[in-house]
């Protein structure tokens, strides 16, 4: 509590660039708080990717592109709070520039590297995901027909019996029906068809 009144007592009393850098920092901070509360209201990231069109994976999807709202939020971040403490410590207002650019590139590096690691982890599970097609296995939860919702069957793959959440072209399936994996829908469910 007395490091935030610190903080916002400088916004207040101190030189231009020392709220310069505190209000960057705090942009920054602003910009990633918004991002959680989107993420969790609407149920993805929503990041917009250097391209300009909405990345859904934090334009990190697959080794894409490191400009995102996410990494420059966190660069801010990393360049306000970094300028603002070098400045405190008595460092020019160049050098506090210069360290808290380091401090903003270190902490958005990091930042894009954990998510592209993420999603590397998420993509091979996709790729495992894909030794179920052909395999046959039963619906543990009824699935609605013509691809309408998803339900969720059983099927042995990669050593061992999985519960997978899947989606049928056909008629509903309900629980207990034999089934054959078809193909991968989307990238965490199976498409299935009963048995004949």
């Amino acid at each position: 509590m007395h490091n935030l009144g610190f903080i916002l007592g400088d916004l207040n009393e101190d030189t231009f660039p020392l709220n310069l850098f505190w209000g960057i920092g705090l942009l920054g901070l602003l910009l990633i708080i918004l991002q959680a509360i989107f993420g969790i209201f609407v149920g993805h990231d929503g990041d917009t990717s250097s391209s300009g069109g909405v990345d859904l994976h934090g334009g990190h999807g697959g080794g894409g592109s490191i400009v995102s709202i996410k990494t420059i939020s966190a660069m801010l971040l990393g360049f306000g709070f970094g300028g603002a403490v070098l400045e405190q410590n008595g460092f020019s207002v160049g050098i506090s520039a210069l360290g808290g650019l380091g401090i903003g590139l270190l902490i958005g590096g990091a930042y894009f590297a954990l998510m592209r690691s993420l999603y590397q982890l998420r993509s091979d599970g996709t790729s495992v995901l894909s030794e179920a097609v052909n395999r046959s296995g039963t619906v543990y939860l009824r699935i609605p027909g013509n691809t309408s919702g998803s339900g969720e069957i059983q099927v042995s793959f990669c050593g061992r019996l999985q519960n997978v959440r899947a989606y049928t072209r056909g008629l509903e399936l309900p629980t207990g029906t034999a089934v054959r994996v078809v193909a991968l829908h989307g990238d965490q469910a199976l498409l299935v068809e009963k048995l004949s």
